[in-house]
């Protein structure tokens, strides 16, 4: 996953899978927690499919309701576990 805009892709398809196909295209800034897009099951889909899609794992202390408000808070989060992987730091 190279950036914001492949996070939405997956976020939608995962969406779709969960709840229907979206009237709407997921962008970066689509408020998906006030929206009701995410419940918790799609949440733990998305931190699983963005697991196995960069190979990276998400500390449980990132897996706050900040971090997936929209696609790039989500982003962000993503990073800062690459950063983290990257240089052996925890994630906080």
């Amino acid at each position: 996953m190279e950036d914001v805009n492949e996070l939405c892709g997956l976020v939608q398809a995962i969406i779709s899978e969960s709840h229907g196909t979206l009237d709407e295209k997921v962008e970066p800034d689509t408020p998906l927690l006030v929206s009701g897009l995410l419940d918790s099951l799609t949440i733990m889909r998305i931190v699983a499919r963005v697991e196995a899609t960069t190979g990276i794992s998400f500390p449980e202390t990132s897996l706050v309701a900040a971090n997936f408000r929209t696609p790039e808070s989500l982003w962000a989060a993503i990073e800062k576990a690459r950063a983290a992987a990257d240089d052996g730091s925890p994630v906080s």
